[in-house]
């Protein structure tokens, strides 16, 4: 008897997969509500490496969601403080409270002083630390071997040890092979133990390498800058709005900072998490066989994932864009 063809995941859920809108938020970005991603939803997927690997993957995917919310809050967060001080509207989306903040705090600086110079911000900027052991424990779960036979690439400053080539800058002495054997402000070519100001990658699967890029710059902490407004050649006129600017400044202006760097290093380990995302929902065969029963669960959950996608996109897109915004405001050099 000849068996009918497997369907891809795609095609088991229908339209609504490819034309998933994503709900409508109050934060302004992609809104503050999950896209609903429950890698436990399926049950036990960790018994089989193709289901491991994408329970990998929805683990990422759901930590990516939660992430780009926390994120877009903290800066929702900073431009209401910012407001405060500034005497603006600190109700509204983040775009519409942020862009008066910048706005306002513009005006501010140019009225309070009489520029023979401009008056800048000046930024002494804060570190970024992604954890290497974290990342490969992530790869090692996902492709059932040991964290120690686990090699990653650091794509940033590799701040611990690079153990291989570096494509930058190598703070260290190279030893036999070219191997930097010591801090690499590049991409360091072999395994970088220690900590990476960047993002990691690695893994031979496309889900696990897509889990542990997610994964690592989620958990990468990033410190505050240092910010002092300067007051280069310049007359005080108005020192009222002058030390409003000033407090603002203070108040809001490093969280925005901080949470702009760590947006644009999730942005950068995201690439890799779309094109994987858009193979998994075309796909079908061996992962259909595997999963049986629970591929239509598995397809709701990737329909999340492809929900997420657009918002988590626009959170990012938001926090980088008000950031920039106020830091030009701002004057920071």
């Amino acid at each position: 008897m000849t068996k009918a063809p497997l369907l891809p995941i795609s095609a088991l859920l229908g339209v609504a997969l490819l034309s998933a809108c994503p709900p409508k938020g109050g934060l302004g970005g992609g809104g503050s509500q999950g896209a609903g991603i429950n890698p436990e939803a399926c049950g036990d997927l960790s018994t089989a490496p193709v289901s491991r690997r994408v329970h990998s993957f929805l683990l990422a995917s759901a930590e990516l969601d939660r992430a780009s919310i926390d994120l877009e809050s903290s800066v929702l967060g900073a431009c209401r403080k910012m407001a405060a001080i500034l005497g603006t509207n600190p109700v509204g989306d983040t775009r519409t409270v942020c862009n008066a903040v910048s706005a306002e705090l513009q005006a501010n600086l140019q009225v309070s002083v009489s520029q023979e110079k401009h008056l800048v911000t000046r930024e002494v900027p804060g570190e970024c630390h992604t954890e290497v052991d974290f990342a490969a424990g992530v790869v090692a779960e996902c492709e059932a071997t040991v964290a120690a036979n686990v090699s990653l690439t650091c794509n940033g400053e590799c701040t611990g040890t690079c153990n291989g080539a570096c494509d930058g800058t190598c703070a260290g002495s190279s030893g036999s092979g070219g191997a930097c054997n010591g801090a690499c402000d590049g991409v360091c070519g072999g395994t970088c133990t220690g900590g990476c100001d960047g993002y990691l990658t690695g893994g031979v699967e496309a889900e696990c390498r897509a889990s542990v890029e997610i994964r690592s710059s989620v958990h990468t902490v990033c410190t505050e800058p240092r910010l002092e407004v300067v007051e280069e050649s310049v007359t005080i006129v108005d020192d009222t709005k002058f030390r409003k600017a000033q407090a603002a400044i203070a108040a809001g202006l490093p969280t925005l900072r901080q949470a702009a760097r760590k947006a644009e290093i999730i942005g950068k380990a995201g690439v890799m998490w779309t094109k994987t995302l858009g193979g998994l929902i075309g796909a079908g065969g061996d992962l259909l066989v595997e999963l049986g029963e629970r591929s239509v669960c598995v397809g709701g959950q990737l329909q999340a994932a492809l929900a997420a996608a657009t918002q988590v996109e626009a959170r990012f897109s938001v926090s980088i864009e008000v950031s920039a915004s106020i830091s030009g405001s701002a004057g920071v050099q």
